[in-house]
């Protein structure tokens, strides 16, 4: 975590208390929003997957505002363009994640992996995501 290092990746907080304070506060929300969601009967332990979910609605972030500025240095493309590159993005977002998993693969991810499950990076990142809504 980018927090817990400082020059030449040396271990070092140099978060403020009320920046940590405010992470944590808002770190805690997204696990739990992940944590209200279940895979092939087990429920996404949003600590687990924590870093990657922050990650990924990070991700998405940063390559959404990037098209924004393609697009406006783009000018030229009429509304419509524009409207079809949005939903295109947001297709490419959920078909990155898509592939076909056993209940039984779900439930080994859900115990190992520290990212959650394909649909649940989907649908949690885009449902929180105020330009997908």
């Amino acid at each position: 975590v980018g927090r817990l290092f400082g020059p030449n990746l040396v271990i070092k907080s140099w978060w403020d208390r009320q920046t940590k304070a405010h992470y944590t506060k808002r770190a805690r929300c997204v696990g739990n929003y992940y944590h209200s969601y279940s895979e092939a009967g087990l429920a996404v332990d949003g600590n687990t997957t924590l870093g990657e979910d922050i990650a990924d609605k990070g991700g998405m972030h940063t390559a959404y505002e990037a098209m924004l500025i393609y697009l406006k240095l783009h000018s030229h493309q009429s509304e419509s363009e524009e409207a079809d590159a949005k939903r295109s993005f947001f297709e490419a977002w959920a078909q990155t994640w898509c592939h076909l998993s056993t209940d039984k693969m779900k439930r080994d991810a859900l115990l190992t992996d520290p990212h959650a499950p394909s649909r649940v990076r989907v649908n949690a990142a885009l449902s929180q995501f105020l330009p997908f809504r």
